[in-house]
């Protein structure tokens, strides 16, 4: 059955849950604990979102198969038609037989009502018929088999055919065996009824050994059939249950539609995967920016409390008690005043003071705290006044950086606004070209 892969993959699934006692997230626990290097890429719930998209994607494959498996009428052997007076319909199919599959696009005509001159509609049918039965062919030349429609004109004349020659052109259309390489005329003679009314229609043909490569002959055959075994006024066109000797399974399901919303799935999950690393590098490069915006507003505060008499132990105390004073008053979090929160969170837990400065350059890659962290160091077993004035040069080196990446961040907001500025100007272009073009008219 077509739906059975999407079986497999679920049963994977389902497999891997037992084993690793869990659903989704003890699944991806697994995967991360069997693939150690996956946590480089995603984490447990990252990783168990992206397996719960596959799986739900998998699910919503097998049941849209086997949807359209239950609603396929050509496997029960026919097709529906459209109601009367609709145009015609071409529905593609496949069938299989001698173990083959093969693709084919019948066209299915509407049911039709008769309602015309019958004698005029007799003629235009005459006039038409050699067409509709040879197609592309030409009188002169048939090489491939005839279709002998047994009715014409939507269904409102009936047509009977007989043929001079049927060893050469059969009474079903079918080309003989033994037609000779240079050819043989045929003469086809097609009644033509409406009501009480007929008309007889004769065709010359010459007939040559059949063409083509044994696809095309297959699908000529199933064609032919299938107009010889149906008529325009039943209401499903049925599918033959054999050509010839050989029998035949017909479907009308698309298998690929279950294959491609499972690879639509696996897309979504492997885009909500990189949409979450990218969060996560934006997250990084923001709180990065905010450090260093933080920097000199940092040093600068602890400066001034070291210059009014306190220990840098006590200053360190004075800034947090600030910051969380302000956090109260409901300002945002700032990830350098964190870094101060937590250096006296780890000096009140038994942490060293020398090593919790230490840990504050150990913790951020930035160089200006890492910076920072040596001269807190250096202050602690020195002292003194030279280190005074380093902390005040550390200070004004932050604010001058400050100010180069200021001017940058404004460069780069004039860049971003240079688009917008070009679509204004191409609005302003068109209010003053539209009016000044409609006065030419």
């Amino acid at each position: 059955m077509v739906y059975i892969p999407y079986l497999i993959v679920l049963g994977v699934f389902c497999v891997l849950f037992v084993i690793s006692r869990g659903l989704f997230q003890a699944s991806a626990a697994f995967l991360l604990r069997t693939f150690p290097k996956m946590r480089k890429i995603a984490g447990q719930e990252t990783l168990s979102r992206a397996l719960m998209i596959v799986c739900a994607a998998d699910l919503l494959a097998m049941l849209s198969v086997w949807n359209a498996s239950s609603s396929d009428t050509a496997a029960q052997g026919y097709l529906l038609r459209g109601k009367y007076g609709s145009a015609q319909e071409e529905k593609t199919v496949t069938f299989e037989i001698d173990g083959k599959t093969h693709s084919l696009t019948v066209p299915v005509d509407a049911r039709k009502m008769t309602d015309a001159e019958v004698r005029e509609l007799l003629e235009h049918t005459a006039d038409s018929v050699e067409r509709q039965v040879l197609g592309d062919m030409k009188p002169d030349h048939v090489d491939r088999d005839l279709t002998f429609p047994e009715s014409l004109a939507d269904g409102l004349v009936s047509a009977s055919w007989v043929t001079d020659k049927p060893d050469m052109i059969g009474w079903d259309g079918k080309l003989g065996e033994d037609i000779p390489e240079s050819g043989c005329r045929v003469v086809l003679t097609v009644t033509l009824g409406c009501e009480s009314q007929t008309l007889d229609k004769a065709l010359t043909l010459t007939a040559f050994p059949e063409t083509g490569t044994d696809e095309e002959i297959l699908r000529r055959r199933a064609l032919r059939e299938i107009r010889r075994t149906n008529r325009a006024e039943e209401e499903n066109l049925r599918l033959p249950a054999s050509l010839g000797e050989r029998k035949v399974r017909w479907s009308s399901v698309d298998a690929g539609q279950g294959f491609t919303l499972l690879l639509m799935g696996a897309l979504i999950a492997a885009f909500y995967l990189y949409s979450r690393i990218r969060l996560k590098e934006l997250d990084v490069a923001k709180r990065r920016e905010n450090m260093l915006t933080d920097y000199p507003h940092l040093i600068n505060r602890l400066v001034l409390l070291n210059a009014a008499g306190l220990s840098m132990r006590r200053s360190f105390a004075q800034v947090r008690c600030d910051y969380e004073d302000s956090l109260r008053h409901g300002e945002p979090a700032r990830p350098g005043y964190e870094e101060i929160v937590r250096a006296c969170r780890e000096m009140e837990h038994g942490v060293s003071e020398r090593q919790a400065y230490l840990n504050i350059g150990q913790r951020t890659p930035l160089p200006e705290y890492k910076t920072f962290s040596t001269l807190l160091v250096q202050n602690l077993l020195k002292g003194g006044d030279g280190m005074a004035r380093l902390f005040r040069k550390e200070a004004d080196r932050a604010f001058e950086e400050r100010k180069k990446r200021a001017k940058i961040m404004g460069e780069e907001a004039g860049t971003k606004l240079l688009m917008p500025m070009i679509l204004l100007l191409l609005v302003v272009m068109v209010i003053l070209m539209v009016p000044a073009l409609l006065a030419f008219f």
